[in-house]
């Protein structure tokens, strides 16, 4: 029998045969008493990297290897597993459990030498578009995570987790409670990753500035111009730079921070569209916008560090100006973020890097404002991002998948670019070839026949997007067309033809049929609920727009599907955002 290469995902960084096969008998056969126990948590890794073993099959401690790194040696004679630390032992029995699951009656006897491109290779997931997923999910995702060698794992909040004396912002969203915090804190530390907690202290305030309670704190309590699109925006977002505002974020850092062992918390910081406008006017037209941003970006950053943590924070304001960077809270780290290809990644990141700052970058999913993903702007996105990363020394990345406007894109639309940008963070040369089915297999939790269909099926309808030339920027037309008013789907449409359109319904018909094949309902479910949705919104444009009675088949397999992964919470604003 000629031994195969294991597929291995994440590849590894040297993977090579050696010629001959290793055994695998039954238990009590102390090569399956081996396999059978191979660490499965970080304090299992910790204990075996403890214990002297002379016995075939063994792990052991080396200073050979770097941080995270392992290297593992199958042979006629038995199985070395070395490292230097927990991290390296869990994710090398990680591989060797793939391995052993690809021939489970002997192993092809190879060497594996293994270790990180980045330090940091982490995830965030937004959870205050409407959308919270229940605690198995989360559980289980954190469990998937460790699997891509994930060590960073934030939830972006708002205003969904449960303040203690703030129920009127969060009683409608189903929030994340202390108690569950801290389960999700102790499952990530099981397996090696750290929950930093996330909480945006600046803009992306609408939550709490919505509520008459709060308004005194707003930068404009009556409403404000976004400076992008020059409309007007009844709701305040931002908060106004003073000490009350300071004093605010910091009892909302004190009910929160406790639940966490991290040290560190990004403060957030983004998009404070309209500074300047209202509260902080004079000063603005005085000493600059990017200045009064800065200045008060520095007094949150001495809060987060009189409790002890380090600040992360989001550095495109800071990055507006490259001059300012080099004045940015000397302890804090920015985060460099974009989700369009093409991004300057490499002239920002070059920049913090030639000043010696600690950063990460945070590429995108490209699932938000879309029913389909736009795969091609991700997987180019995640390219751009983890390439730059590695060659101007960033800490690591930080992949993000948001949900503006609802939260309206199925699950499984993030798995393909979240696994594939996660493989380039571990290792960047060995992982270019996208292994879609075995990112479904591990975020799926699916069986191999179903991972390869559904990845066959999100490949495909990834693509809708190149159906129709137009684009909008962040965000897939079809989304836009289902959910804009009719004045500006009228303005859309001048630049669409009834070609594109059609051909973009064919393209989604043959994504339904193909879907139909996947035995798993959840994700089966999720997907086609996501080429309806498309579907819809090309009918609309098309000027058939679903009846009464279609809506309402649309609208109660919505709920139905959206239940499964997620808590009631937000359910209907999102529902209101679609249709």
């Amino acid at each position: 029998m000629r031994a195969q290469l294991p597929q291995l995902f994440p590849r590894p960084r040297e993977l090579s045969l050696r010629g001959g096969f290793l055994p695998t008998p039954e238990a009590p056969h102390p090569t399956a008493l081996f396999l059978k126990n191979l660490p499965q948590t970080i304090a299992e890794a910790e204990s075996a990297l403890d214990v002297k073993q002379t016995t075939p099959c063994r792990i052991e401690y080396t200073e050979a290897v770097g941080s995270e790194s392992y290297y593992l040696e199958i042979a006629t004679s038995g199985i070395h597993l070395k490292a230097r630390d927990a991290a390296g032992v869990f994710y090398g029995a990680q591989t060797l459990r793939q391995i052993f699951e690809q021939n489970p009656k002997a192993l092809p006897c190879c060497e594996v030498l293994d270790s990180p491109d980045l330090p940091i290779r982490g995830f965030m997931l937004d959870i205050s578009r409407c959308k919270i997923p229940t605690q198995s999910e989360f559980r289980q995702l954190i469990r998937a995570l460790a699997r891509l060698r994930v060590n960073q794992f934030q939830l972006y909040i708002e205003h969904s987790f449960a303040f203690p004396g703030h129920e009127e912002v969060w009683q409608e969203a189903s929030p994340l409670t202390p108690a569950e915090i801290e389960q999700l804190d102790r499952e990530c530390l099981s397996l090696g990753i750290e929950l930093v907690p996330n909480l945006n202290t600046f803009g992306h305030m609408e939550r709490w500035l919505r509520h008459p309670k709060y308004q005194s704190m707003a930068e404009c309590p009556k409403g404000w111009i976004h400076p992008l699109t020059q409309q007007f925006k009844p709701i305040p977002g931002t908060l106004k730079p003073d000490d009350e505002s300071l004093k605010f974020i910091g009892s909302l850092l004190d009910k929160y921070l406790p639940h966490f062992r991290s040290h560190q918390v990004n403060i957030g910081g983004d998009e404070p569209w309209e500074l300047g406008q209202g509260f902080s006017k004079e000063a603005v037209e005085k000493k600059g916008k990017h200045a009064v941003y800065l200045n008060h970006l520095k007094k949150i950053c001495k809060l987060v560090e009189a409790r002890g943590r380090t600040p992360q924070f989001w550095g495109d304001i800071l990055l507006e100006d490259l001059n300012l960077a080099s004045e940015a809270p000397v302890l804090a780290m920015p985060v460099i973020w974009g989700y369009d290809a093409g991004h300057p990644f490499n002239q920002q990141a070059q920049r913090l890097n030639a000043l010696g700052r600690s950063y990460l970058i945070a590429p995108g999913t490209s699932t938000w404002q879309s029913f389909t993903g736009r795969l091609e702007n991700a997987l180019t996105n995640q390219v751009e991002a983890v390439s730059a990363a590695i060659k101007h020394q960033a800490q690591g990345v930080l992949i993000t998948s948001w949900g503006d406007n609802g939260n309206h894109q199925p699950w499984p639309t993030q798995w393909l670019p979240l696994a594939s940008g996660l493989a380039q963070a571990w290792c960047f040369a060995a992982n270019q070839k996208g292994d879609f089915d075995k990112a479904c297999a591990i975020l799926g939790n699916l069986n191999n026949e179903d991972a390869t269909l559904t990845a066959s099926v999100l490949q495909h309808i990834g693509r809708l997007d190149s159906a129709i030339q137009k684009s909008i920027r962040n965000k897939s037309l079809t989304w836009e067309l289902l959910t804009t008013s009719k004045e500006s789907l009228s303005e859309i449409l001048k630049e669409v033809s009834l070609g594109e359109l059609n051909d973009s319904l064919d393209l989604l018909e043959k994504g339904r049929q193909l879907a139909k094949g996947i035995s798993d309902e959840c994700v089966r479910s999720e997907i086609i609920l996501g080429i309806d949705c498309a579907t819809a919104g090309i009918r609309r444009a098309q000027h058939q727009p679903l009846n009464s009675h279609e809506r309402d088949q649309l609208i109660a397999e919505y709920k139905r599907v959206w239940l499964k992964r997620a808590r009631v919470g937000g359910l209907e604003e999102s529902l209101s955002n679609l249709i």
